[in-house]
């Protein structure tokens, strides 16, 4: 699926990290406290963009928020293993790569 949105979510204990990249042209990156706030704040960020998104997720709580986050986006989500990516601009290249 053709997409012009990559982004890459790291969940930490210290919180969840956001980059986004749109066409390629660079990284923006945003932090969120690990809460259930923090996720929804996520939610909130991403929920208008109405385009295909490929999302790659990775860290302590992946499989969670890609369920909270992946589910209503329109698009494809990615649970990748640590060892792969663990950085959100990482988990941007990788999605874009499975472009």
């Amino acid at each position: 699926m053709k997409s012009d949105l990559c982004v890459g979510i790291a969940s930490k204990d210290s919180g969840i990290a956001l980059a986004t990249d749109r066409s390629g042209d660079g990284c923006v990156e945003i932090n969120f406290p690990s809460t259930p706030m923090g996720v929804q704040a996520v939610r909130i960020a991403l929920a208008d963009y109405e385009q295909p998104v490929r999302l790659a997720v990775a860290g302590s709580d992946a499989l969670a928020l890609a369920l909270a986050v992946g589910r209503e986006l329109p698009g494809e989500t990615f649970v990748v293993a640590r060892r792969v990516a663990d950085q959100p601009a990482d988990l941007v290249r990788f999605a874009r790569r499975t472009n």
